[in-house]
C-alpha cells in the first residue's frame, strides 16, 4: 500500500515493484512527476518515475530486457524440475541468503548470473541451492543432492548379498566395528579385567570363552572365524560356481 507524506505526497520508500526496490525520492529530477531512486535485483541503482513503477511500465533497470534480447533469456521462476522449485534469478536472493551452490556454478557465478543462467531453487527436502539453467532443463540437476545420496544408499543395499541369513560381505570383511575398543572385532574387556571372545553367525552369538591374556582371546576369535566364516564362504563359492 502506498504511504503518504506531508502535503499529500506519496511515499514509496521500501516498496518493491517487480525487480526494483525503492530506496528514496530522487530530488535531483526536475519534473512534475515524482522520481525514485531504486535498486534493481542485479544491484544497479536507477531513477524511475513513480507512475512507471505503479503501472508496471518499468520493472527493472533494463537488465532483464537486455537478457531476453541478447541471451534469449527465459524466466524459469515458478517452474519445477524434479524435486526443485525455481524461486527466481540467483542475484535476487544471493545478497540475502547463504547457500551451497551447485558444483561448478560458483566458479563462473558472475558470468553465468549475467546471462540468466543461475537460478535459486528450493528442494522438496527444504534445502536451498543455486542451479544452472541448462542443467535444470536437461534434467542433469533434479535435487539439491539428496536424490543422489538416496540412490547411492539404494545401490549399496543392492550390492549386499545374503545367504542362509548371513551377510556375505560382513563375514568376508575383517574390519573392526566403529565402536570396537579392544583392537579386534569380537573381543572385549570385562569389568574384572579379563578378555572375552565371541562371534556372531547366522543370527546366533557364540561365546568363545573368557581369557586372562588378550592374545588368547584374539586367537580364539581367529580360530572361530576360520571355522564359521571361512568354511561358509568356501562352501557358498563352491555352490555358486
Amino acid at each position: 500500500m502506498v504511504q503518504w507524506e506531508y502535503m499529500g505526497r506519496e511515499n514509496l520508500v521500501g516498496m518493491k515493484f517487480d525487480h526494483l526496490l525503492v530506496l528514496k525520492r530522487d530530488d535531483t529530477r526536475k519534473s512534475i512527476h515524482s522520481y525514485w531512486l531504486c535498486q534493481c535485483d542485479c544491484g544497479t541503482i536507477c531513477s524511475v518515475a513513480g507512475t512507471h513503477l505503479k503501472t508496471g511500465h518499468t520493472k527493472s533497470c533494463g537488465c532483464y530486457r537486455k537478457r531476453k534480447q541478447v541471451h534469449g533469456w527465459l524466466d524459469l521462476t515458478g517452474k519445477r524440475y524434479g524435486r526443485l522449485q525455481v524461486l527466481g534469478p540467483w542475484e535476487k536472493y544471493s545478497p540475502l541468503l547463504e547457500v551451497v551452490k551447485e558444483g561448478g556454478a560458483s566458479a563462473e557465478g558472475g558470468k553465468l548470473a549475467a546471462q540468466g543462467d543461475l537460478w535459486f531453487c528450493q528442494c522438496d527436502c527444504g534445502k536451498l541451492c543455486v542451479c544452472q539453467k541448462e542443467n535444470l532443463r536437461l534434467g542433469k540437476t533434479r535435487s539439491c543432492g539428496c536424490l543422489r545420496q538416496e540412490q547411492r544408499k539404494v545401490n549399496m543395499r543392492k550390492s549386499i548379498h545374503f545367504a542362509e541369513n548371513t551377510c556375505l560381505e560382513r563375514i568376508a570383511s575383517r574390519k573392526e566395528a566403529v565402536n570396537n575398543t579392544s583392537g579386534h572385532r569380537g573381543v572385549y574387556r570385562r569389568e574384572n579385567g579379563k578378555w572375552r571372545a565371541s562371534i556372531g553367525f547366522q543370527g546366533k552369538v557364540y561365546n568363545l570363552g573368557t581369557f586372562v591374556d588378550y592374545e588368547d582371546a584374539v586367537k580364539a576369535r581367529l580360530e572361530a572365524e576360520k571355522k564359521y566364516y571361512d568354511t561358509f564362504l568356501e562352501q557358498y563359492q563352491n555352490r555358486t560356481k
